[in-house]
């Protein structure tokens, strides 16, 4: 039975808890109760508990001589593990830069803290601004809707960089954060959201992560369209690793691939001399698995094709639009992987024999998936021929033509539905040229 004198008791020390102010720890940046800061030390940053002097948590000035003690030896500590670790490949220090094993060695701690350490002080540094100029697309309180440009980052390698689309948003804002949400691959242009108020950040994230938010792609190929899927086709095929070549994904039907499915409209097209159709006849006559029609077709015979082709994916895998247009027969042009200069393009025997996707091979595929990535070994991206001959001049572009043109999402508060779209980039509007293909409308 609880007494008023437990009750009591039990208030007080409720209260004097509540009165125990809290400290950051300097080694991890957790905020902890003053009273249980020491144990916190001793299970964090060991090294920082030992070398305290132990009078220093006897003053009687509640704790603000030991917390700063153990501060000022928790920054000796990260200056040593900045010098070892980062500094003396800049010239700053002596010797190699060492490693956060070696680092943590050589110290007498464990390795996870100088990761730590090495990750707080990079968090430190302030993310670099980038004055060049950024296309906006639409601005207010909450959000900064940008056009990327093609051949950028969407955020740096390192945050005392520039060059990304990030660092210039960074510039535009100014005192504000434009939250990241989503992301763009360094070769693909168009439109890109950032997230301007935090209250926000959560939920416009969620919706990308869920596929909730709506994205539609524009890209330029050459190929053979499906046959019997006229203008629209989707794309219902796994997506797993190449096997072969690290930066690669191929459509995998093994069991070992993920889901992924990808919405195709072809809204433009025009025939092509840049191959010849009679050495595709697998290619031409046979649908590829996991490609079906969305509406009907009025082919009478296949033929070489360049297309502008409205892509909605409705998955989110690595390189899901560029391996599923090219498993469809359509690949994009002056893709670096998969690209139709890659298929159809080498410029000897020995380029025929490691990356051309040649009849006999189509021949040797499976008739219900002719097209089938994995039985084929594109190049490294950096070994990888640069378009040339018929494939060069307007078609070579230095990345994939593939372009974000709209992006819809709901507002997390109003509920009411958001789009934004982006012109296709000059680049693009070139091939479009070239292969005399219609962009009117998209650009």
């Amino acid at each position: 039975m609880t007494t008023d004198g437990d009750e009591t008791r039990g208030t007080r020390r409720a209260r004097a808890r509540a009165r125990t102010p809290f400290v950051a720890c300097p080694a991890c940046g957790t905020e902890v109760r003053w009273t249980g800061y020491r144990e916190h030390l001793g299970k964090c940053a060991k090294d920082v508990l030992e070398k305290t002097p132990r009078e220093a948590w006897r003053d009687g000035d509640g704790g603000r001589g030991a917390y700063e003690t153990t501060r000022a030896i928790n920054d000796a500590f990260a200056e040593d593990v900045k010098r070892m670790c980062f500094r003396a490949r800049d010239g700053m220090g002596d010797g190699e830069r060492m490693t956060p094993e070696a680092c943590a060695a050589a110290l007498g701690v464990p390795t996870g803290r100088v990761k730590t350490t090495l990750r707080r002080a990079s968090l430190a540094v302030e993310l670099a601004r980038d004055a060049a100029p950024l296309d906006v697309v639409h601005e207010d309180d909450e959000f900064l809707v940008v056009n990327k440009p093609p051949n950028l980052r969407f955020h740096p390698n390192h945050r005392f960089e520039g060059n990304s689309l990030l660092s210039r948003a960074l510039h535009h804002t100014k005192g504000e954060t434009p939250y990241i949400v989503h992301r763009l691959d360094m070769d693909t242009s168009g439109v890109a959201v950032f997230v301007k108020k935090q209250s926000l950040v959560s939920d416009v994230a969620r919706q990308f992560h869920e596929k909730t938010a709506r994205k539609t792609y524009l890209a330029i190929s050459v190929g053979v369209t499906p046959p019997g899927c006229g203008d629209g086709f989707v794309v219902d095929a796994p997506i797993g690793d190449h096997g072969v070549v690290k930066e690669a994904r191929n459509v995998d039907f093994s069991g070992e691939g993920k889901e992924a499915r990808t919405v195709c409209e072809v809204i433009s097209r025009n025939e092509t001399a840049l191959f010849d159709i009679s050495d595709e006849t697998v290619a031409a006559t046979t649908t590829p698995k996991g490609v079906s029609a969305t509406s009907a077709t009025n082919d009478s015979s296949p033929s070489a094709t360049a297309a502008l082709v409205l892509v909605k994916p409705m998955t989110g895998r690595t390189h899901q639009i560029r391996v599923h247009l090219a498993h469809a027969g359509l690949p994009i042009v002056s893709d670096a992987l998969y690209g139709p200069h890659i298929r159809w393009g080498a410029q000897s025997a020995d380029e025929n024999e490691k990356l051309t996707w040649s009849a006999s091979q189509l021949a040797a595929c499976s008739s219900e998936n002719p097209t089938q990535m994995h039985q084929m070994t594109p190049p490294d991206e950096c070994d990888s021929p640069h378009p040339s001959g018929v494939w060069g001049g307007s078609l070579s572009i230095g990345r994939q033509a593939l372009h974000a043109y709209k992006l819809e999402l709901v507002h997390p508060v109003t509920g009411q539905m958001l789009a934004w779209q982006a012109e296709m980039p000059e680049d693009m509007r070139r091939v479009c040229d070239a292969l005399g293909l219609d962009s009117t409308g998209y650009s």
